[in-house]
């Protein structure tokens, strides 16, 4: 009876990650926010470092072109920059889980390179003397685009808070943001943000998200890449490794020799398994509406086919 009622906490969830620290798997959501948060230790020992890393039209336009990518990455040290940090470490998450980590990546370079590039082109820029202000940095956009993409993906949603639904808190964040932009006239700040929204939520209908909202926007096979299981969209964690070592006991005996009780079986699998449990627990936090029309159709055939088995 000494271990009835012993508590344990679950372990934390695995992602697919780049490479490991610890426990902590290393995904590009992770890499991004760990970078943010030492530019702004950086700024503390000299404002110069981290500077040189934000955009600016004139700037690139000088010949400082490795800002179109260096933006996002660097920021001085505020309460809404931490902010926008926990935003993007949990959203991008929500993402980057569902399409995998390498589509997340290119996904957040285009994101970060291509709408740097048409602000660039077209000349906008904020109205400021001070050097930060006329600038953009930070992870607060791309932070913004991933709670739009998060809140167009489950409509269904609400908050824990009253239970105001997601896509109303998504507007009010965006809707504030780009006021904000307008009074400051921050006109460099607004396109980009505006465009950055613009190529993420493309960017993500692309591999299979939105479908209910940009339906009507068509996908190109070269950019969708092949068709990923419903299980790799809605959570690409990965198992634990399995320690390698010798088992107890076991020597230079004999091999085992396989048989045809080796053969696969035609019941479910332990991986639909998993995409029905992972299915269920989302509709048991958002409802069904939460479900996109792939996941609601791949959740029919996996109840027929565990029904037939």
């Amino acid at each position: 009876m000494s271990g009835r009622y012993a508590f344990s906490l679950p372990d934390p969830r695995q992602r697919d990650g780049w490479f490991r620290i610890g426990t902590v798997d290393v995904t590009t959501t992770a890499l991004i926010v760990g970078v943010g948060a030492l530019s702004m230790v950086l700024y503390a020992i000299s404002p110069d470092i981290p500077y040189w890393g934000v955009f600016a039209t004139s700037l690139v336009r000088d010949g400082e072109v490795w800002r179109l990518v260096t933006w996002p990455l660097v920021g001085y040290p505020s309460l809404w920059e931490l902010i926008g940090l926990a935003v993007f470490w949990y959203f991008g998450h929500q993402v980057e889980d569902r399409i995998g980590r390498k589509p997340y990546t290119w996904l957040v370079l285009a994101m970060t390179v291509l709408p740097a590039l048409v602000v660039t082109a077209i000349g906008a820029g904020n109205d400021s003397f001070d050097r930060w202000d006329a600038a953009t940095a930070g992870v607060s956009l791309l932070s913004l685009a991933f709670l739009t993409v998060f809140a167009l993906e489950n409509p269904g949603a609400r908050t824990m808070f009253f239970g105001i639904p997601f896509w109303i808190v998504a507007a009010a964040f965006v809707g504030i943001a780009v006021l904000s932009a307008v009074g400051a006239r921050a006109w460099g700040t607004l396109w980009l943000m505006l465009l950055v929204i613009a190529v993420g939520c493309l960017g993500a209908r692309q591999r299979g998200m939105l479908g209910d909202v940009l339906g009507f926007v068509p996908v190109v096979p070269w950019l969708a890449g092949p068709p990923p299981s419903p299980y790799g969209e809605i959570g690409s964690a990965r198992p634990r490794a399995r320690k390698r070592g010798r088992t107890k006991g076991t020597g230079t005996g004999p091999s085992v020799v396989q048989g045809p009780w080796g053969a696969p079986t035609s019941g479910p699998t332990p991986l639909e398994q998993a995409e029905l449990d992972v299915l269920l627990d989302r509709i048991s936090e958002g409802g069904l509406d939460s479900l996109s029309k792939q996941e609601r159709t791949r959740l029919e055939e996996l109840s027929r086919r565990f029904r037939d088995s």
